[in-house]
């Protein structure tokens, strides 16, 4: 689904309010920058209870992309728990990197006590990730890190990992975090296959009173050669026809 390519209709009598639907992947200008917002305000968030320090794991030398991502999940279970068993409970937040080879390497801001070098390099090794391992404590550039790991995929395709996988882990003790949510007086909603822009004109076309559109440039490069549908959900949805960039944007 292209982002914003389909609209969110909330109605209420003969009032509405259309809302564009986003794609919330990693590698939209829109999405993307939001989701890396959200996670530097997380960060912060975190940091701001205490200490911190940072450090870096590594994928074996020798190994593939593919196998650095598929061992990643319970490597990092098995570092984790030994970290915890022997140091006690950490509070972090974990960023996932791809490098120039194509393997997974992972960059950690915790709070806890300083954990040796010599130490980390060695248990990290003996749970699947490459002896080469980095600790020192945070800094005021830390946060420009995160943030150029995190958007390296926006400029760069190649960067993004593989699909479903997990980029950005915390614990539960990191900070206290609860979503952004903005109340909206509606209670009955409808999916038209149609950008914001296009789906306020169909509304108010049907009478209804349109108290708010939320719209944007990149939904609305796209214009339709059909009728609009109303939809309950998207099961079984089938388009008449693809959506097509719009003459008046391409020229």
């Amino acid at each position: 689904m292209k982002c914003g390519a389909f609209s969110l209709v909330g109605i209420e009598g003969g009032r509405c309010g259309v809302y564009p639907m986003r794609c919330k992947k990693w590698g939209c200008p829109t999405c993307g920058l939001r989701r890396v917002k959200a996670t530097m305000a997380r960060t912060k968030a975190g940091m701001s209870l205490g200490t911190c320090r940072f450090f870096t794991l590594t994928s074996p030398g020798t190994e593939d992309g593919d196998t650095s991502y598929e061992q990643f999940p319970e490597r990092w279970k098995r570092f984790r728990m030994r970290v915890e068993r022997r140091w006690g409970r950490i509070e972090y937040i974990a960023v996932v990197e791809r490098q120039k080879r194509g393997a997974a390497h992972v960059h950690v801001v915790y709070r806890g006590p300083f954990i040796p070098q010599q130490w980390l390099s060695r248990v990290a090794a003996e749970c699947g990730f490459g002896r080469v391992a980095d600790i020192r404590r945070s800094n005021p550039k830390l946060m420009r890190y995160l943030a150029k790991y995190l958007t390296k995929e926006l400029s760069d395709p190649k960067a993004a990992p593989p699909r479903y996988f997990r980029r950005v882990r915390w614990s539960r003790g990191w900070c206290v975090w609860e979503k952004r949510s903005r109340a909206v007086p509606y209670n009955d909603w409808w999916i038209l296959d149609t950008p914001s822009a296009n789906a306020a004109t169909e509304a108010a076309r049907r009478g209804f009173k349109v108290q708010e559109v939320v719209a944007d440039e990149r939904g609305n490069r796209f214009e339709r050669h059909w009728a609009v549908r109303w939809m309950r959900d998207m099961v079984g949805y089938r388009p008449v026809s693809p959506l097509l960039p719009s003459a008046a944007w391409q020229g």
